[in-house]
């Protein structure tokens, strides 16, 4: 028994064009009950084509495209073409993408609004992200080659970059504060180290914290060390998104470790130590 996948493309004033996509061969019967349906394998080819069919459609029609110039209005000219690879879910596609001009100012337009250096999809960013919270990096570079067509950067190493850049961007957005102010807030840090148990690989220190203020108002963060990340400032981050002031009662907790209380002070908590492990600023100058 045989089918043939068949993709139709239809413009805007209802023209079509047609692309045989994918050929399908499977048994008549089913005594077999392995050669029920789709394998795994033939869906991630299937994918894939489809999305290089959709993307290059896509692609063709953005070349007919002319952008405005920002500077004058008027429509920009064709410079040249650039190729630009880029990872999806669906596999990694390679377009033509034009380049424009404009002829009185000579400013030059993409004609798309792509983040600078785009290599991925932000579907397939988030996806990696999500995983990444739920396993380590390498199982989760194992169940998206299993599972999906992805054939350019589903290496571990890419996995945990692509984390930790969003993160870092879930950092930098900006802070809505709550309407109330706090009266009193307790903050907790501490660190802790994730061994391997396996040769050659990776130890990790991680510093994990915990904003509460005394009317339930709660932030929770983590950072590892050694990726660039500023704990200082990620502890005011969130000192700010539970609604400090100048008037806030802050208390700061930690095991006593002398990297972590300087930690807190340097984020405003300063005085008095106390030997109990935890010491107190009573009002935040």
């Amino acid at each position: 028994m045989k089918w043939v996948l068949r993709l139709v493309q239809t413009g805007a004033a209802g023209e079509a064009r047609s692309t045989d996509v994918m050929e399908i061969v499977r048994p008549d019967d089913l005594g077999d009950i392995a050669d029920l349906g789709l394998t795994l394998a033939e869906g991630k080819v299937l994918q894939a084509r489809v999305q290089r069919e959709v993307v290059a459609g896509q692609a063709g029609c953005h070349a007919i495209r002319r952008p405005v110039c920002r500077s004058c209005g008027c429509a920009c000219q064709l410079k040249d073409y650039r190729d630009h690879r880029i990872a999806t879910l669906f596999g990694q596609v390679t377009m033509r993408l034009p380049r424009f001009r404009c002829t009185g100012y000579g400013a030059g337009e993409a004609g798309t609004g792509w983040p600078s250096n785009c290599r991925s999809t932000p579907e397939l960013d988030r996806l990696q992200a999500h995983l990444s919270a739920l396993m380590t990096y390498r199982a989760a570079a194992g169940v998206l080659a299993q599972m999906f067509p992805v054939d350019a950067g589903a290496g571990h190493e890419t996995l945990r970059a692509h984390t930790l850049k969003l993160g870092e961007q879930l950092q930098n957005r900006a802070v809505t504060l709550p309407t109330t102010a706090a009266a009193a807030i307790a903050v907790s840090l501490d660190s802790t180290f994730i061994r391997s148990c396996e040769d050659g690989e990776r130890h990790l220190e991680v510093k994990v914290g915990n904003v509460e203020t005394e009317i339930g108002g709660r932030q929770v963060f983590a950072a590892l060390a050694k990726t660039g990340t500023d704990i200082v400032e990620l502890v005011r981050r969130n000192l700010a998104a539970v609604s400090r002031t100048h008037e806030t009662e802050l208390t700061g907790f930690t095991d006593g470790c002398s990297s972590l209380r300087s930690i807190l002070a340097a984020a405003g908590i300063t005085k008095p130590h106390l030997d109990s492990g935890f010491y107190k600023n009573r009002r935040y100058q």
